[in-house]
């Protein structure tokens, strides 16, 4: 399993998500508030305040969990 805890996340990492998360603005601008560079538990936090889990953006990515 992908240990990601202690990465930093950075703007650009979500930019390039973005156009796969199926988004709308304001969940998106409020993604794109976090004051980057953040941990990932932060980013991972965060991704699942606009409704997107760790399964969901693997799934959305076209791989498996």
């Amino acid at each position: 399993m992908l240990d990601l805890n202690g990465s930093l996340i950075t703007g650009q990492h979500v930019m390039g998500l973005l156009p796969i998360m199926g988004l709308g603005r304001e969940q998106e601008e409020r993604l794109l508030a976090l004051p980057f560079p953040v941990d990932f538990r932060v980013a991972a936090a965060a991704f699942q305040s606009v409704g997107i889990d760790m399964d969901t953006l693997i799934d959305r990515m076209g791989a498996s969990p």
